[in-house]
């Protein structure tokens, strides 16, 4: 269990015969409690916006390098690596199902197809390929997983479902 042992002081105290109290069990048996690292008289301040946003732009390259290595590696399931293919092409091309020009709305259907695509092939590719790819921190690669799997969950089921069976 992570975190630091506290000593408590043993609160159990007797009497002695000239009256004054002493320690019922010897200092050594003393009660002990362990406190998270979290649990802190001076806590971690809570992050901004900009430093979300810092930590997200730094995890593009890495996606990046990822996504190209997955691409190109043999032990990612074929279908998977066609899929990842395919929406980059998508994404890439001037032709949309929501026109680029439509503001906000012109690039949800890019991120989410992007996203659900990502999701695609990181939830099939074997996890020690996945770590050999990966240059970034393992918390960096579980958050864009996340990102992933959450943009891919705003598609409906029902296209969700057709292109898992595939």
């Amino acid at each position: 269990m992570d975190g630091e042992i506290i000593p408590l002081p043993n609160h159990d105290l007797r009497p002695t015969e000239d009256g004054q109290a002493i320690d019922s069990v010897p200092a050594e048996a003393s009660l002990a409690v362990i406190r998270h690292p979290l649990d802190s008289t001076h806590p971690v301040p809570r992050r901004t916006r900009q430093d979300i946003l810092k930590e997200a732009v730094l995890l593009v390259p890495n996606l990046a390098k990822l996504l190209a290595r997955l691409l190109l590696d043999k032990r990612v399931p074929r279908m998977r690596r066609l899929a990842m293919t395919a929406v980059g092409a998508y994404v890439i091309s001037p032709i949309d199902l929501i026109p680029d020009y439509i503001p906000v709305v012109g690039r949800v259907d890019d991120v989410l197809m992007l996203a659900f695509a990502v999701d695609f092939l990181l939830r099939e590719s074997p996890p020690e390929v996945l770590d050999e790819h990966w240059d970034g921190s393992e918390d960096g690669l579980e958050l864009v997983r996340g990102m992933a799997a959450w943009g891919s969950e705003l598609l409906p089921d029902r296209l969700r479902r057709l292109v898992d069976r595939g």
